[in-house]
């Protein structure tokens, strides 16, 4: 095992010793016909891709054929047709499958399979249309980068700013990789290559676009520049297959005391140069700061979400809010405000109206005996509720409903069902601060209707929230 470390990075390059790999069984070692080609050294092709299969990733690629990795499984033997693509022209190739296996199980289930062409692929004729890259300026790039940054706190002002300390160090040490490279004259391959992923993490800053989304075409643009097999990110509790030689550098995460990892596959005996890796661990603190600046809109959405909310004093007058008082089975009370009750979402989500809206609280009604939709949340301390004071033009069913406590509450309903998971009801005294009662059906243990001649000559002790 190898290892390098630097301030921020930390590199480790796992491989079998040329002992173990003399001990492999014959069957086991390189029988390849024909040269095989990473992403890196196929700069003329734009994608590959099966055609009317899954999408897949191109590990190498032949003459003969091409190693790919999915997330569907490939079936051997089977006949497909690859499509290798260069500006706005495609070749297709027939293939058959070979051979297809579990590659990878984190972040997700990845296979890895080899196809072989049916007649051998000339590279020339796509080569010789494919567009010429240019060379981009890493030290432009990057100062295009921070006034992005600096347009995003300005139009944050109220917010936490775009990067936290852990971005701004990435952001510090990516131009100190820029400036020592700017001093060395074999650094040409580092400068056009790191330009180009400072260009992409700018261009959807610019543009508004999502940065988290910039963090799969940042690896996918380190697949085509270093010589590798596969490029992911990984939680820092997965641990992904890898049979070859692979390398990883640290991605630190504002908040997480493990990082995640930027892990790279290489071929067996890849001629890995000291740019490659500069390359890799310049784009892991890209990465970082893309995390960071998505970490720092999200924050921004949610301030903004709750700016966009009513003062508490103001919320029923907006339309969908209304006080509530809910009482749980063990007799304790909370108010606040809610909006858009739906019953068939079997909760109730509660508003302190003294406290911002991160206070709001979620109640299942499995521990709730009622819910009372009320005019204030004071009431009337002196109102009794008369058991004879009926509203006449109520309409509905008339109903007594007793609580499993024990407790009775009169009404009237429209919506009362034995599958439902409550029913409202509204008091027979129109008089009184509640406007209506939600009833959860756990909290019932019985329900007696009568028609409107049927009044209880009996007082019985009424449920209620707020007089």
């Amino acid at each position: 095992m190898v290892s390098a470390q630097s301030a921020h990075a930390q590199l480790k390059l796992v491989s079998a010793t040329n002992r173990e790999r003399d001990q492999r069984p014959i069957h086991a070692r390189d029988r390849r016909a024909h040269r095989r080609l990473t992403a890196s050294q196929l700069s003329w092709l734009n994608h590959t891709r099966i055609k009317y299969g899954p999408d897949v990733s191109l590990i190498d690629l032949s003459a003969g054929g091409v190693q790919v990795e999915t997330t569907s499984p490939l079936l051997p033997a089977s006949t497909v047709v690859v499509e290798l693509a260069t500006g706005n022209k495609t070749w297709p190739v027939p293939a058959r499958v070979l051979r297809c296996h579990v590659n990878a199980i984190a972040p997700q289930i990845t296979y890895r399979g080899g196809l072989a062409f049916k007649r051998p692929f000339d590279f020339k004729q796509i080569a010789a249309v494919a567009p010429t890259a240019s060379d981009v300026n890493p030290v432009h790039e990057y100062a295009r980068l921070n006034l992005a940054l600096k347009r995003l706190t300005e139009t944050s002002a109220t917010v936490a700013p775009p990067l936290s300390a852990t971005g701004k160090q990435a952001l510090d040490t990516a131009f100190a990789m820029i400036e020592s490279a700017r001093s060395r004259a074999a650094a040409a391959p580092f400068n056009s290559e790191f330009g180009r992923l400072l260009r992409v993490l700018t261009t959807a800053l610019e543009n508004e676009g999502d940065a988290a989304a910039v963090v799969p075409e940042i690896m996918t643009r380190l697949h085509r520049s270093v010589p590798s097999l596969t490029v992911r990110l990984v939680d820092p509790g997965q641990t992904p297959l890898t049979s070859t030689d692979a390398v990883f550098f640290r991605v630190p995460t504002e908040g997480m005391d493990v990082p995640d990892r930027l892990v790279i596959e290489f071929p067996q005996d890849c001629p890995l140069e000291v740019w490659h890796l500069q390359l890799l661990e310049a784009a892991a603190h890209l990465i970082t700061i893309s995390k960071d600046v998505a970490s720092s809109r999200a924050r921004a959405a949610r301030v903004e979400a709750d700016a966009a909310l009513p003062d508490a004093s103001q919320l029923p007058e907006r339309r969908g809010w209304n006080r509530l008082v809910v009482r749980y089975l063990d007799g304790h009370l909370l108010k606040g405000y809610g909006h858009d009750f739906l019953p068939a979402r079997g909760s109730v989500d509660l508003w302190d109206p003294d406290s911002h809206s991160e206070s709001r609280i979620t109640i299942p009604f499995a521990h709730l005996k009622a819910v009372f939709f009320v005019h204030d949340f004071e009431g009337d301390p002196t109102h009794v509720v008369a058991m004879d004071a009926e509203d006449p033009s109520l309409r509905g069913r008339r109903l007594t409903v007793t609580f499993v406590d024990g407790e009775v509450l009169r009404g009237v309903t429209l919506s009362y069902g034995q599958s439902a998971p409550g029913f409202f009801m509204l008091p027979l005294d129109s008089t009184g601060n509640n406007a209506k009662i939600f009833v959860p059906a756990g909290a019932i243990r019985h329900v007696q209707f009568h028609d409107a001649l049927n009044r209880t000559s009996t007082p019985q002790p009424v449920l209620s929230a707020a007089r």
